[in-house]
């Protein structure tokens, strides 16, 4: 039995796994160029060739699914990077503190 756990950046194909049963392990925000990217982990029996399946055209799934679960997973994302935004914002200000405190 393959178990699997594949890490990938495409939301729509996030959503797909999310529709055919797989679980979302982790969101990750990643930096870069300046613009925040978020990798998405998933774990099931089957991940790598659903993932396989969607990016060579051969995926289906219930449509009214899809919707649902890319609703879902980009209000996960956007919280995850709105949590990711607001320790880098209080990681800021205690080193200012701090800078403060020692000039």
């Amino acid at each position: 039995m393959e178990h699997s756990e594949i890490s990938i950046h495409d939301l729509y194909e996030g959503a797909f796994l999310l529709a055919e049963g797989f679980r979302l392990g982790r969101i990750t925000v990643i930096r870069n160029n300046g613009r925040k990217l978020c990798a998405f982990t998933f774990r099931g029996e089957g991940a790598q060739r659903a993932s396989d399946e969607y990016r060579q055209g051969r995926a289906t799934c219930n449509v009214a699914l899809l919707k649902f679960t890319m609703e879902k997973l980009k209000d996960t994302m956007f919280e995850k990077i709105r949590e990711h935004e607001r320790k880098q914002r209080k990681e800021r200000n205690t080193c200012s503190a701090s800078a403060k405190r020692r000039g």
